[in-house]
């Protein structure tokens, strides 16, 4: 907000009570706020920014450290979690669309498809069977998870963790399930 526009919401008729009980709080705000404001009335306006005065800014910048940093913080349980949601419906948006978009420009028919997997060992066939539904069922359930959140529900550090534990624990039950059938 700039600080003229702040100064005059103190100057709206009826605000009275307001400019008092704000004012008389935050005494030493007022001559800055009326600093700032006489100096970005004649400074912004007759000054340009020079070209020292970018390079500096852009080196300071570069300087700065980027936050969160993974030198600096803990990995959590939530950082993994948020990472593998991204990860589970990129994959299963990237297999739906790419199998959609090879069987639309004529790619290998159903037939072809059952044959080539029907060849491949039950291991193999049993490990893509449980990557699948994992992936499927993880991304479900962590985006009810999410919807919990936006619900209001579970936000407290107690609750986050409690239902990334439940999300990681009915991924694997529904997979294994899903997998038996």
């Amino acid at each position: 907000m700039n600080s003229i526009n702040l100064i005059r919401t103190f100057r709206t008729p009826g605000s009275g009570y307001l400019r008092r009980t704000t004012l008389t709080r935050t005494s030493g705000v007022l001559p800055i706020l009326m600093r700032n404001a006489r100096q970005s009335t004649t400074s912004s306006t007759s000054q340009e920014t020079s070209p020292a005065h970018e390079e500096i800014l852009i080196s300071q910048r570069a300087k700065r450290p980027l936050s969160p940093h993974f030198t600096i913080y803990q990995p959590q349980l939530t950082w993994y979690m948020s990472f593998a949601h991204r990860v589970t419906g990129a994959g299963l948006a990237v297999g739906l669309y790419g199998v959609t978009t090879a069987y639309a420009f004529g790619g290998p028919d159903a037939d072809t498809l059952v044959a080539a997997v029907s060849t491949l060992p039950p291991a193999l066939k049993l490990a893509g069977k449980f990557g699948i539904s994992y992936s499927f069922s993880y991304h479900v359930f962590n985006g009810i998870r999410h919807l919990l959140w936006d619900a209001g529900a579970a936000l407290s550090v107690k609750g986050v963790y409690r239902t990334g534990q439940s999300v990681l624990i009915l991924s694997t039950l529904s997979s294994i399930a899903l997998c038996a059938v």
